[in-house]
C-alpha cells in the first residue's frame, strides 16, 4: 500500500509559520495581560479609597450616637495599620494614607507590582504617570478663506465687489478688501511677514509684504507703461517667486497697470483689458492705496516703495516714506513690497492675526501652511529665505543658499562700536571693495571680532572664510540681473565678511529693525542708511540703501552705517528654534 505523510520541509514551514504567529501575538497578549493587571490594581486602589470613606462615615455617625471610638478622627488620624481593619486588602499594600475633612486626601497603594497614587481630581497615577492620556498638540487647521471671513465677515464677495459695504471695506476688481488700519491681519508665510488685504473675485486671498524686501529699478527709460517688459515684474516673478516656499498655494492673478496722472485716483475697475497682466506676483496699485485710506491704512509702512500704476511713459507712482504718493522716473530705484494671492484652500495652522514681540501659538500672526512651533533639527541650508537665525548671540536673516549649500546671512541690525551706537564710516577712496583697506578691512577686522570673538573658534569654524563676494557696476535704468551677475562679474573679492548687493533679497529695510523686534511702532530712527557692495559706473560713487527704503548713489567718502553679511558653511546644523523673530534658529 502507498502511504502519504508530511515531508520534513513541510513540517519546518508549519513550525516557522507558528513561530511567526507566536512572535506577533505574544507582545499583544502580554500587553493585554499588563493592561488587565494595571486595571485590576487601579480598581483595587479605588475600592480601598471608597471603603475607607464609607467606614469613616459610619464611624463618625456611631461616635455621635453612642460616643464610640472614632479612629478616623483621633489624634493619630487614619494610619496604614487602621486601613487593614477597615477593608480586606488581599495582596494589596497601603504605602501612604491620610483622611481629613470627611474624605481620603492621600492614598498610595501597591498592587500587582504597580504603585497607584491618588490625585486631587480623584484619579490615580500609575508609577507616577497620569493615566489620562495627554491630548496630542494638534494644530488648529482652518482654510484661509474661512479664517479671513471669520475675522472679517464684511469681506464677503460675490465676484462683483463687497456684498455689504461699510467703513471697513472697499471693492476693487470684483473683490473685497480691508480699509483702514486693522491690527489683526498679520500673517507669516515663507520667511516673511505679510498683511491680509482681502478676498479677490475668484475667492483667493490677497497678501502684501510688510517688509521692503529689496530695492529694484522699475524699468528702462521712457518705458514705464510696459509693465510686462519691466525689470520689476521679472524680479517679482522669477527671482523672488522662485525663492518662496510652498509655491503651489499661490494663485495666478490679473493685475491692472492702467496709467493715471491723478494723485487721488480711486478707480475700482481696470477700464482697458489690454492694460492687465496675469502673473503670480505683483504690487499694490495707486487706486488700492487710496481706497484703503492712504497713509492712515495698514498699506503705509513708513518706507518708500514702488506701486504698479504708471504716471505716464516715463514715470511710475511710488509711496513716499511719509505716506504721500509721488511719481518718479522708472529708471530710479525704490523699495519693493510684493503682493501675492493665496488659494482659498490653503490652511492657517495657528495665530490670532496680531503682531507680538513674543510670538506664541495663540498670540501672533496667522501661520500659513506650516507649523512654526516645533524646534527644527536639520542643516541650516534647509532654512527659508527671510527666516531668522541666532549665531554667536547676534540675530541674522537668511539671504540665500548657494549651489554648494552654504547659507548667506545678513545681520538684522547694524554694526555698533562697543558704546552701542550705530557706527558710521566712509566706503573708501573708491568704490572698489578690498579687504586690504577701508570698509573691507574694517569688516574683516573690528566687525568680524564684534560678530564672533576671535577666541570663539567653535563659531569661527562655522563661517566660510574667503567667500567670493561680487561687484558689478550698475547705472540708473540697468536691469537688476547686472548687480546679481556672478558668472562674469566686474570683480570678485574673497572675504569672510561682506555686504549685500543692490536688488538682492533682504537688501531693503527689515520690519523687525524698524520696530525694534516688534516692540514699538515702525520708526525710521530704528533703521539706518547702509552701504551695499554694488558700485556705480563712476568710481567715486556707490549704491546706498537709505533708512527710508529707497536705494540711490552716494559719494564713497560720505559716512554711513554697516550691515554686515556672512556665510555659514553647508555642514552647520540647526540645534533648535523655529526661524521666527522671537524664536530664531540656533546654530
Amino acid at each position: 500500500m502507498k502511504k502519504c505523510g508530511f515531508t520534513l520541509i513541510e513540517l519546518l514551514a508549519v513550525i516557522i509559520i507558528l513561530a511567526i504567529i507566536a512572535l506577533i501575538a505574544t507582545p499583544i497578549i502580554l500587553n493585554v495581560i499588563e493592561d488587565a493587571r494595571k486595571s485590576a490594581g487601579k480598581s483595587e486602589a479605588s475600592m480601598i479609597m471608597n471603603s475607607i470613606n464609607n467606614y469613616c462615615a459610619t464611624s463618625e455617625m456611631k461616635n455621635q450616637l453612642d460616643g464610640s471610638i472614632d479612629i478616623c478622627n483621633d489624634d493619630d488620624g487614619v494610619t496604614i495599620d487602621d486601613v487593614s481593619q477597615m477593608v480586606s486588602l488581599g495582596n494589596a499594600e497601603v504605602l501612604e494614607v491620610k483622611y481629613e475633612n470627611g474624605k481620603v486626601t492621600k492614598l498610595k497603594v501597591k498592587s500587582n507590582n504597580y504603585e497607584f497614587e491618588l490625585q486631587s481630581d480623584g484619579s490615580f497615577t500609575i508609577n507616577g504617570a497620569s493615566q489620562t492620556p495627554e491630548e496630542p498638540v494638534v494644530p488648529i487647521i482652518t482654510k484661509i478663506e474661512d479664517k479671513v471671513l471669520e475675522q472679517f465677515p464684511y469681506l464677503n464677495t460675490d465676484g462683483s465687489g463687497c456684498t455689504l459695504t461699510n467703513d471697513n471695506n472697499y471693492s476693487y476688481m470684483g473683490g473685497c478688501y480691508l480699509k483702514g488700519n486693522p491690527d489683526n491681519n498679520y500673517i507669516w508665510y515663507s520667511g516673511f511677514l505679510w498683511r491680509i488685504m482681502g478676498i479677490n473675485a475668484d475667492n483667493s486671498i490677497k497678501l502684501v509684504a510688510e517688509d521692503n524686501l529689496s530695492t529694484v529699478i522699475f524699468g528702462t527709460r521712457n518705458n514705464a507703461l510696459n509693465y510686462d517688459g519691466s525689470f520689476i515684474k521679472d524680479w517679482l516673478n522669477n527671482y523672488f517667486y522662485n525663492n518662496l516656499k510652498n509655491k503651489d498655494i499661490i494663485a495666478d492673478q490679473v493685475w491692472c497697470y492702467e496709467a493715471t496722472t491723478t494723485k487721488s485716483s480711486n478707480r475700482t475697475v481696470c477700464s482697458n483689458d489690454a492694460l492687465t497682466s496675469a502673473s503670480k506676483v505683483g504690487l499694490i496699485t495707486l487706486d488700492e492705496y487710496n481706497l484703503a485710506g492712504d497713509n492712515t491704512s495698514y498699506l503705509y509702512n513708513n518706507q518708500s516703495h514702488w506701486m504698479l500704476t504708471p504716471y505716464d511713459a516715463t514715470k511710475v507712482w511710488y509711496m513716499h516714506y511719509n505716506g504721500d504718493s509721488n511719481s518718479l522716473m522708472s529708471t530710479n530705484n525704490r523699495g519693493i513690497r510684493p503682493v501675492i494671492n493665496i488659494l482659498p484652500t490653503a490652511t492657517i495652522t495657528s495665530g490670532s492675526g496680531k503682531i507680538a514681540s513674543n510670538w506664541t501659538k495663540d498670540n501672533g500672526p496667522y501661520v500659513l501652511n506650516e507649523n512654526k512651533f516645533i524646534d527644527v533639527n536639520d542643516n541650516l541650508n534647509t532654512a527659508t529665505i527671510g527666516e531668522y537665525v541666532k549665531f554667536a548671540n547676534k540675530i541674522y536673516r537668511v539671504v540665500g543658499i548657494d549651489d554648494d549649500g552654504n547659507t548667506k546671512l545678513i545681520l538684522d541690525g547694524f554694526y555698533e562700536e562697543p558704546v552701542a551706537t550705530k557706527y558710521l564710516m566712509n566706503f573708501g577712496a573708491s568704490n572698489t571693495f578690498t579687504t586690504d583697506g577701508n570698509i573691507g578691512q574694517k569688516l574683516n577686522g573690528d566687525v568680524l571680532n564684534w560678530l564672533v570673538a576671535s577666541t570663539d573658534s567653535t563659531n569661527r569654524d562655522k563661517m566660510v572664510r574667503d567667500y567670493p563676494f561680487y561687484q558689478n557696476k550698475t547705472d540708473y535704468g540697468t536691469n537688476y540681473t547686472v548687480a546679481l551677475e556672478q558668472t562674469k562679474p566686474t570683480r570678485t573679492i574673497n572675504s569672510t565678511v561682506g555686504l549685500i548687493r543692490m536688488s538682492e533679497m533682504l537688501s531693503g529695510q527689515s520690519s523687525s529693525i524698524l520696530t525694534a523686534g516688534y516692540t514699538s511702532n515702525s520708526d525710521m530712527e530704528n533703521s539706518a542708511s547702509y552701504w551695499t557692495l554694488t558700485p556705480y559706473t563712476n568710481n567715486n560713487q556707490i549704491w546706498l540703501v537709505y533708512n527710508y527704503g529707497n536705494t540711490d548713489i552716494v559719494n564713497v567718502t560720505n559716512p554711513n552705517t554697516i550691515r554686515p553679511v556672512i556665510v555659514i558653511n553647508s555642514s552647520v546644523k540647526i540645534n533648535g528654534g523655529s526661524g521666527i523673530w522671537s524664536d530664531p534658529y540656533e546654530i
